[in-house]
């Protein structure tokens, strides 16, 4: 045995000393600026609120004309940011001052800006973006908020100790804290975002007005006996809807006071079945309709006193969305004051009503696996909006300021949905 191994060993010693270098020197491609054929300019939106804090985000990509063995023409990207230092130039063509990656203004000198890129003697498309004035900040609004949080019953078949995680109070205080820093305008850049000026809070009474110990948490321990047909062995959707609505007084506090949100078992892949308001009070004065709500309303309490109607449906899973993500909710409150997912409806004004969100094709599946997304028009820019579907990649960190209007008028003239205090 050990002489075979001295055989193998001297071989691969007499292979390895027989080897040669190999005399080509590799070198990587190092783009010039005279390869440079083809340059795209993304603007990243339509328009922008000029205040300063909001700004555009160009998204720039290069390319050169490469010869392939077939005989074809293929464009191949070029890194920009391998070029000679200074090489790109982004220009503002009304000003024709040079800008950089990115563009904001706190004044309107033009009502439209306008804006190319540059390599050597190779320019983009211009793309013009339109300056909005920044808006008057809204009067302050507080909205009580209450999680009702089902949880299985320890004694449940099966209820696995080792693996079933409850929602804990430390969960609703970042949901709510993550969802107002979002709609105040606390975190983004983004070219359309506006401050809400609302503030969610954990309710400190119930709705009989006592103290509660532990604010906007009341747990909602359930069995085999919310079970609409006790045979079954799996729990349906239809289960906790039904428990709702036979136990209206203790499961949907009165709904001119608080925002009633239901945690339930479910996956953010599930409709949590329910729907936008029905109607309106008629428009005062000053007021315009509220696109997309057909009815009118008597008064603030023609609605019905429902799960589908008056409660906020939260899936369960949301609460815990894995290392270094944080607890987003506001794409289901949202939906209650009938905002919509920003994505492309052929059967809705602006899609979701909002003119000025950026909507993708659904058709595209490349817009579900980055956060790059490609907008009806073609162009590129970042989903960060609030009302994203937060399945996919998002910021999710921005509400627009058509969102925000929408939103506001939901909340104080859609009876159901009227839950919001000026202290």
């Amino acid at each position: 045995m050990n002489r075979n191994l001295l055989y193998v060993a001297a071989l691969l010693l007499l292979l390895v000393s027989s080897c040669k270098k190999d005399g080509f020197t590799y070198k990587m491609y190092e783009p010039a600026v005279a390869d440079v054929d083809s340059i795209y300019l993304s603007a990243t939106d339509k328009m922008m609120i000029a205040d300063g804090q909001a700004s555009l985000q160009f998204i720039v990509e290069v390319f050169r004309l490469v010869k392939l063995p077939s005989g074809k023409d293929s464009m191949e990207k070029i890194d920009y940011r391998e070029l000679p230092e200074g090489s790109l130039k982004i220009i503002e063509e009304r000003s024709n001052k040079e800008v950089g990656l990115t563009y904001s203004t706190a004044t309107i000198p033009y009502d439209t800006v306008k804006f190319h890129a540059e390599i050597g003697t190779v320019k983009s498309s211009t793309k013009a973006v339109a300056l909005r004035a920044k808006p008057v900040l809204p009067q302050k609004l507080y909205v009580d908020v209450i999680f009702h949080v089902w949880e299985l019953n320890t004694a449940h078949p099966t209820y696995d100790v080792s693996s079933y995680q409850p929602v804990t109070f430390e969960m609703l205080q970042a949901a709510i804290r993550n969802m107002n820093m979002a709609i105040n305008n606390q975190l983004s850049r983004s070219p359309n975002g506006a401050s809400a000026n609302i503030e969610f809070r954990l309710a400190t009474k119930n709705q009989n007005g006592a103290v509660m110990i532990q604010p906007g948490f009341n747990k909602i321990i359930y069995s085999d006996n919310i079970k609409v047909n006790p045979l079954n062995s799996t729990f349906a959707f239809g289960d906790y809807t039904t428990y709702i609505n036979n136990n209206k007084a203790s499961t949907i506090w009165k709904p001119k006071e608080f925002l009633n949100i239901h945690v339930l078992p479910y996956g953010s892949n599930n409709s949590m079945g329910t729907v936008h308001p029905a109607k309106q009070l008629a428009p005062q004065p000053g007021q315009d309709p509220i696109p997309g709500i057909a009815g009118t309303a008597a008064n603030e309490d023609d609605f019905t006193l429902d799960y589908a109607n008056a409660v906020c449906g939260v899936p369960r899973t949301l609460f815990f969305p894995g290392f270094e993500r944080k607890i987003e909710i506001f794409q289901f409150v949202g939906n209650f004051y009938s905002l919509y997912v920003p994505q492309y409806r052929a059967n809705i004004q602006f899609s979701d009503y909002c003119y000025d969100t950026r909507e993708f094709n659904g058709s595209d599946t490349k817009n579900f696996q980055y956060v790059f997304k490609i907008g009806m028009d073609n162009e590129k820019y970042v989903a960060d909006n609030v009302m994203d579907d937060n399945r996919y990649p998002t910021l999710q960190n921005s509400i627009t300021l058509d969102q925000v209007n929408r939103m506001r008028s939901v909340m104080t003239r859609c009876p159901g949905r009227m839950n919001s205090k000026t202290q």
